[in-house]
């Protein structure tokens, strides 16, 4: 899974500290509910929250033209709860990136080309973590690489 990206015409008010300061509890609070999330202790809520800030970050810094920023399969379904808050990812994504984070959960699963494609994709994202953060993403296998990146 990737992003593509609409322009929207808000402002970029200081998008690293709202990428670290902004409330996502209640996207954790719906991922630990058992019945309405997927039942995620505490401490697997916060630590994917770490992931996801991080995963936001890689998007703001990325460059157009470069593979696209490809999410851990937790990054990816935290991704997915706070897009259901429709007015919340909106407002938050205005925030960040002065534009909707579009999500394309399709990448990789349209053909042999699609398929290397994210596989550069995933190579590139985990190099951009590593130069952005000093060490490998923690959370695992990404998102659409079930078919074996």
């Amino acid at each position: 899974m990737t992003t593509t990206q609409a322009k929207q015409d808000q402002p970029v008010l200081d998008s690293n500290r709202y990428i670290w300061t902004v409330d996502l509890d209640p996207i954790k609070i719906k991922l630990m509910d058992p019945t309405d999330g997927v039942g995620w202790s505490r401490a697997k809520a916060e630590e994917v929250d770490v992931e996801y800030r991080r995963f936001l970050k890689l998007n703001l810094d990325h460059k157009p033209g470069a593979p696209p920023i490809v999410p851990t399969k937790d990054v990816d379904t935290f991704w997915h709860f706070h897009i259901l808050d429709t007015m919340k990812y909106a407002e938050d994504c205005g925030a960040m990136f002065g534009r909707f984070l579009h999500h394309f959960p399709y990448f990789g699963l349209r053909g042999e080309e699609d398929k290397r494609n994210l596989s550069e994709a995933v190579s590139a994202t985990k190099l951009a973590y590593r130069k952005a953060f000093g060490e490998a993403a923690s959370g695992g296998e990404t998102a659409s690489c079930q078919a074996g990146c």
